[in-house]
Order: structure tokens, then sequence, then C-alpha cells
């Protein structure tokens, strides 16, 4: 059954979300909201997003949706405080991304011609790196926000840098160097201090987030999926001590061990 909204239906629905935020930070609004600024949503939009991600990873269409919807209203919520302070309109704002995306699709809202994805993605580069806002930046490396997780900044940064050439030109060499990094954290381990062991495992973690670009594999991802994995697994050894009236408290390691490859067959079946 088709469900898009059309153009006015889509209008009238935002135009609604805005009233209620318009409401909610009135003078007769909500003392909660009225006391928010932009700096104190930062921990809620991350907490949204997150909130999104899993939705879209667990697949379920209500829960996306809900989730959705919660971003969308922070998102909002932010920039109609920046226009209260006068830092800039809603209007603004929602212009200037249009005009962004229209410059940089020139495919599809001008005169040139791709082949492919790749094509797209080389020109979304070039057009970006004319921008005057890019133009200022003194680094490659800006641009790249230091509040990323840690894998995703990492790869982001060794991204960057290859554009001009600072990378191995094939995925053999970044297996050398993860041997070459293993070999130095286990040396300190042994004999290093605590601030050495730190050092060298933040770099073999570099090296294996590499490997990972290198594969085209995103590796926040990945790790994210095995997390997923490690606490599926851990759930059904809880759900098979109980089945046998145990704790995890009162469970050997080998029983534990037993349940986890049960579970790895299971899952593999």
């Amino acid at each position: 059954m088709k469900t898009d909204a059309t153009p006015d239906q889509s209008s009238q629905a935002f135009g609604r979300l805005l009233e209620i935020i318009r409401t909610l930070r009135s003078e007769n609004g909500c003392p909660w909201d009225k006391k928010q600024t932009p700096q104190t949503f930062h921990h809620y939009i991350l907490e949204e997003y997150h909130e999104l991600v899993q939705a879209l990873n667990d697949g379920v269409q209500d829960e996306i949706v809900g989730e959705m919807g919660d971003l969308l209203f922070l998102v909002v919520f932010v920039a109609y405080m920046f226009e209260q302070q006068g830092l800039g309109t809603l209007t603004g704002t929602v212009d200037r991304v249009i005009e962004k995306m229209t410059r940089r699709h020139p495919h599809v809202f001008g005169d040139a011609s791709v082949n492919n994805a790749q094509e797209v993605i080389d020109n979304w580069y070039r057009i970006k790196a004319s921008e005057a806002d890019i133009q200022k930046r003194e680094s490659l490396l800006d641009g790249i926000p230091r509040s990323l997780p840690a894998l995703n900044r990492a790869q982001k940064l060794a991204a960057r840098a290859a554009r001009v050439g600072f990378d191995w030109t094939r995925a053999a060499e970044v297996f050398a160097k993860i041997d070459e990094e293993l070999n130095e954290f286990k040396e300190a381990v042994t004999s290093g201090t605590p601030a050495e062991i730190r050092e060298e495992l933040g770099d073999l973690l570099f090296v294996v987030v590499n490997a990972a670009r290198h594969l085209g594999v995103n590796s926040e991802a990945a790790l994210n999926e095995t997390s997923d994995k490690f606490e599926r697994r851990f759930r059904h050894i809880e759900n098979r001590l109980q089945e046998s009236n145990k704790s995890l408290q009162q469970a050997t390691l080998e029983e534990m061990d037993a349940f986890w490859d049960e579970a790895k067959r299971i899952e593999k079946g």
C-alpha cells in the first residue's frame, strides 16, 4: 500500500511540529523546555541518535519511526533555540542545506553526468573542496569531530590522509603492520608501564581500523555487530543456567563455555 505523504502533508506536519516546539518554549510553556540551551542538548541528541541506530539494526518498523521522530524533534528544537538567540533562522538553516545539496549533486540538478557511484563521491569531494568554509581549513584533517566514536574517528582520519597518498598501497601491507604492532603491544605488556601499554594498544587498534578501511568494512559497525553477538550468546548462557536453577555466580567457567559453544552452534545452524 502506498504511504508516501504529499508535499502539502509533509509541510503541514513539519509546521505542527514547529508550533509544538514554539509553544513549549513560550512564556506559558514547559519550565524544563524553556530553560534548555543548545549546549545542554548535546547528550540528548547523541542518545537519540544511538537509539535510532539500534532501531535500524533491529529492523522493527514502529521503533524506527518512533526514534526518527525523537531525533527530528531534538534537531528542530535546537534550530529553534538558535533562532530565539538571533543566531540564524530555521528557514535559513533549511535553505542552506538545500543549497548545499543542490550544489553537490550537479548530476541531478545540473548538467553534469556520472557513470557510477564512485564518480558521484569523487565529484562530491571536488565540489566540497572548493567551498569557502572548507578552503579556510588549515589542515587536511580539520572538520573531523573529536566527539566521534573512537573507531569512527580513526577511520575518518586515516581515510582523509589517504586522499593525498599517505596510506598503504594494499591490504597485505596493513596485515604486516598489525603483526608488528601486536608484537610491540606484547612487549609493553611484559615490561612496559601502564602508559606504554595504553599507547601500544591504541596503535594496534588504529592499524586494525586501517585494515578494515582497506577491506571496505566500517570498523564501528563491525565492532557493534560483534558486541551484539557477544550479548546474544551471553544471554543464552544466562537463560540456560536459569533453566538449571543456577546463578552466574554458581556456574563454573566450563559450564559457561559449554553454553557459549551451544549458542554458537544454534546461530550457525
